[in-house]
């Protein structure tokens, strides 16, 4: 059996580095599929890899210092100013650069119990100090993630305006991490940050990965939108050529393929509620507080023990997940969406590792033992009796 530990953490120096997922992919001998990330289940736009493709040519010119075009059409699809507007190498630069830029003082993720951790990286990389989430004390900068990795919860604009106001009365900075809202449907706009951000120029930045929407972590692209002040300070502070030639292509043309982005919002939140109902069939309880348009299931394995070895599990049968350890969530799992041929791959394996099976059904000693299970009794007795994972709460 895969350890779990060791696979999340084989790729990154944990003294330094926070773990994420999309590395242990590479760790498996025969891959499937991804589980362990939350990009586009359709993969990168096809127009959008032409264009990318289409650039190399280009590779012995600088890239665009304005990345004038990039931001042209990148702009009219978030229907936000371009000269307020900045693109760069990932959301990660743009991350750093608010905790290096930012008012002077602590740093503080919120309101939820585990939420994206590269913040508090670069938060202590700055020399900031990390509050906990329900500290009563005032921040220099309130990081909400909307919605939230790794629960799925989602604040509502209401209920952010109020921390708006607050941040403005007391000279903080609220900075909502928005990677997934265009994931909410056609009229995402209406309910994104960015229509505060003009009632809270000083208070109020808008942070985006669109490496999860349009399916591109290995090409780096993000963006912060913002008040004028904040844009300034951000545009002089920013690392020169940080956004690439081929990624300045890949954005405008993703930006302007509305085929792509209809294709997600009809089909992610059918696949959610797919994925959902068959966690449910092995006992786990999946977050039902998270909308179906957000494109990850967070399940509660029934404790830390059969987490982990759902995730050893995964990565064996090449579908790696999220095990969430590294949030302080050790119970939990975190699926990215994925194709129902994909989803029934992975069943398929955790199903014969937990001893899924009818009333009627035995489960032989060699199915248990080459799946991992580890049998507290004779293994002719159903699962759910006789197997470790189900007295830890895994039925």
């Amino acid at each position: 059996m895969v350890d779990a530990k060791a696979a999340a953490s084989a790729a990154w120096d944990t003294e330094h580095q926070e773990v994420h997922g999309g590395q242990t992919w590479r760790l498996c001998d025969s891959f499937v599929e991804d589980f362990s990330v939350t990009t586009n289940a359709f993969g990168a736009p096809a127009k959008a890899m032409q264009e990318a493709q289409a650039a190399l040519a280009q590779i012995h010119h600088y890239p665009a210092a304005d990345c004038k075009d990039a931001i042209r059409d990148l702009a009219e699809f978030m229907r936000w100013p371009e000269n307020r507007l900045l693109v760069g190498n990932g959301a990660s630069e743009f991350i750093d650069l608010v905790m290096r830029a930012g008012p002077a003082g602590s740093f503080q993720p919120g309101p939820y119990d585990a939420a994206y951790m590269e913040y508090n990286r670069a938060a202590v990389a700055a020399g900031r100090s990390v509050m906990k989430h329900d500290d009563p004390a005032t921040p220099a900068i309130t990081v909400v993630i909307h919605p939230n990795s790794p629960t799925g919860h989602c604040m509502s604009l209401q209920d952010i305006e109020r921390r708006a106001q607050l941040a403005k009365q007391t000279s903080s900075l609220l900075v909502l991490d928005e990677s997934f809202m265009p994931f909410f449907g056609p009229d995402w706009h209406a309910h994104s940050a960015l229509s505060l951000i003009d009632k809270y120029p000083e208070t109020v930045i808008v942070i985006n990965s669109w490496t999860k929407l349009w399916s591109c972590p290995g090409l780096r692209l993000g963006s912060v939108a913002c008040g004028e002040q904040w844009y300034k300070t951000f545009k002089k502070l920013q690392t020169p050529w940080s956004c690439n030639t081929l990624a300045q292509a890949f954005c405008s043309a993703a930006a302007r393929d509305t085929g792509y982005m209809e294709r997600t919002w009809n089909t992610l939140p059918g696949w959610k509620q797919r994925q959902q109902e068959l966690l449910v069939k092995l006992g786990w309880t999946v977050n039902e507080q998270s909308p179906l348009w957000v494109p990850w299931v967070f399940v509660d394995c029934g404790s830390a023990d059969a987490a982990e070895q759902a995730a050893a599990v995964a990565q064996e049968v090449g579908c790696p997940v999220r095990w969430c350890a590294s949030f302080g969530t050790p119970r939990n799992l975190r699926l990215g969406i994925r194709a129902p041929e994909h989803q029934d791959v992975l069943q398929a394996a955790w199903e014969k590792a937990f001893g899924i099976v009818s009333p009627e059904t035995s489960v032989p000693a060699s199915v248990t033992k080459a799946a991992g299970v580890s049998c507290l009794e004779d293994a002719s007795q159903p699962a759910s009796t006789s197997c470790k994972v189900a007295a830890n709460g895994v039925h």
